[in-house]
């Protein structure tokens, strides 16, 4: 195949709209589990950049404004996630 073929190639636009429910519902799983691995590594950078202190105080101040924007319930599943991943290592 050519560089350029693949540009005039017909396929199926692959975006969230055509993907089937279970797809969707992976993908949010996939995505969830992904944030949950990110705030644990910024997590990780501040208890070493500024100490365990500073580090629980940002991050009971970030878990509360997610739960401000997005619920209790997202928060509390985010907290679990990290809990979940962080025993898993």
């Amino acid at each position: 195949m050519k560089q350029t073929e693949f540009l005039i190639e017909p396929k199926k636009a692959s975006n969230l709209a055509s993907l089937s429910s279970q797809g969707r519902l992976n993908l949010q799983e996939t995505m969830r589990n992904t944030e949950a691995q990110e705030w644990i590594r910024r997590y990780r950078k501040k208890v070493l950049e500024e100490g365990r202190g500073e580090a629980q105080y940002w991050w009971q101040q970030t878990l509360a404004d997610i739960a401000n924007r997005r619920g209790q319930a997202a928060a509390d599943d985010l907290k679990s996630r990290m809990n979940q991943l962080k025993d898993n290592k």
